[in-house]
């Protein structure tokens, strides 16, 4: 098993690598393709591009990050907390570009420019079998992370039909005013990307509970365990994108085998919550009512005060 996983892990490392390139040397292409044609559309398609870029960079060093081994005198859960401030940064440059293109697009909107139609279409077009290939690697990835980055390139790929099909109807028609209204389009979408990026990853440094893990569901099943008197104190929050950890007081059944059932617990959490680290305090009846911890369920067991009495 371990070895199955370990190949999958330098297969996705090696399928995200070949995306990122193709999708740097694309991001260039259509830069440059964007200033010869002068189509805001092609330069929002381009800067689409980079937003999917920097998720498959943070998509690769994530996945490298979560396999070393790190000093941990210092950094105890290791380097995962790069990934979520890797997506914060991205995630505020995404919405810096975004007013800076729709800034132009407004302007442009008043003062039409001619587009070169024939660059902008050549430039679209290489875009689209590169954005193809880059799917075409990722489209068998195994990690979270990898499969995200298999969507975004996706997106990448349909923002270039849409490209290459406004392209297509200006030099049909010669209505040029449809391109900053395709980068008005584009640059919406990439802001509403943005602001996802960002949301989540401040809900994530806030030690927030992951979406799929209700706190009562987890509560209510270690209730569920016979040598289960009590819980409290529990809290659960994330590391990094797909890493969660869990901590918790549990009040045991006097006589219990608590070895058995700190094994069948974490066997439990792993199963249904996917949660693989999870610290487990056991504790009597006796140590528990003598030793309760005042104001835990509130969320807050930092901000105790002199009046919390045991």
């Amino acid at each position: 098993m371990h070895l199955h996983e370990h190949n999958h892990y330098h297969a996705d490392l090696r399928s995200l690598a070949i995306a990122i390139t193709t999708t740097l040397t694309i991001a260039i292409v259509q830069l440059i393709g964007s200033i010869i044609s002068s189509s805001l559309a092609l330069l929002s398609d381009s800067a689409h591009m980079v937003v999917d870029l920097s998720s498959l960079l943070i998509a690769y060093f994530s996945l490298r990050l979560a396999h070393r081994r790190t000093e941990r005198q210092r950094f105890t859960f290791g380097w995962r907390r790069v990934e979520i401030l890797a997506a914060l940064a991205n995630g505020i440059a995404l919405l810096v570009i975004c007013l800076l293109i729709a800034i132009e697009a407004v302007e442009r909107i008043s003062s039409p420019r001619i587009v070169h139609t024939t660059p902008m279409l050549v430039t679209a077009t290489i875009g689209l079998l590169a954005n193809g290939i880059a799917w075409y690697v990722l489209r068998g990835a195994t990690h979270l992370t990898t499969r995200s980055a298999y969507l975004h390139v996706l997106n990448d790929l349909l923002s270039s039909v849409v490209v290459i099909v406004g392209g297509v109807v200006m030099r049909l028609t010669g209505w040029h005013l449809l391109d900053p209204l395709l980068s008005l389009a584009i640059t919406a979408f990439i802001a509403r990307s943005g602001i996802g990026i960002i949301r989540r990853a401040v809900v994530i440094l806030m030690e927030s509970a992951p979406d799929h893990v209700p706190l009562e569901s987890v509560r209510r099943a270690l209730h569920e365990h016979p040598s289960v008197h009590d819980v409290h104190d529990l809290h659960v929050w994330q590391l990094g994108a797909t890493s969660h950890a869990m901590s918790a007081h549990i009040v045991v059944a006097d006589g219990a085998d608590r070895d058995r059932m700190l094994s069948e617990l974490h066997g439990m959490l792993n199963e249904r919550f996917a949660i693989r680290h999870a610290t487990l305090q056991v504790e009597g009846k006796p140590f528990a009512d003598t030793h309760g911890c005042c104001g835990c369920e509130h969320n807050d067991p930092f901000a105790l005060t002199d009046d919390c009495t045991h």
